[in-house]
């Protein structure tokens, strides 16, 4: 018997620059934000050497619980309003996520779902490129 990744319906996305913030978001939440939510944030610079010596020098994803974890996401594909991202073990458990494959159903306006895809690829392919996902497929 095959499970089905666990599912995330996703009624809001916010996809900006925080210059106060120096960073990159690209923010996804269920329920107006009251449930689950993931964040990927870059700066708006490019890493230094302290970035790289500190494994700073890529993506940083964030649950809602709080938890954090640089890099670790190993496929991104965008297939009309359904997002499928996989994940390393490592970030799965970092980020405390039921399953190392999440499914996010996209209920918000195609105009989102263009920024969303656009934010992705800012994001997931900043810094160290080792640390990008092996595949990204944003449509």
């Amino acid at each position: 018997m095959t499970t089905q990744p666990p599912t995330m319906q996703i009624d809001t996305v916010v996809v900006e620059e925080n210059e106060p913030d120096e960073c990159f978001t690209v923010g996804m939440a269920e329920q107006q934000g009251e449930g689950h939510q993931l964040i990927i944030q870059i700066s708006l610079y490019e890493p230094d050497d302290q970035d790289e010596q500190l494994g700073l020098d890529t993506y940083c994803v964030m649950a809602e619980s709080g938890a954090t974890h640089y890099g670790g996401i190993e496929e991104a594909v965008l297939t009309g309003n359904t997002l499928r991202l996989s994940f390393t073990e490592e970030a799965t458990s970092g980020l405390g996520l039921p399953s190392p494959s999440l499914t996010l159903h996209l209920d918000v306006p195609d105009d989102d779902v263009a920024a969303l895809a656009s934010g992705l690829r800012r994001a997931l392919t900043y810094g160290n490129p080792e640390q990008h996902p092996q595949h990204i497929e944003l449509t």
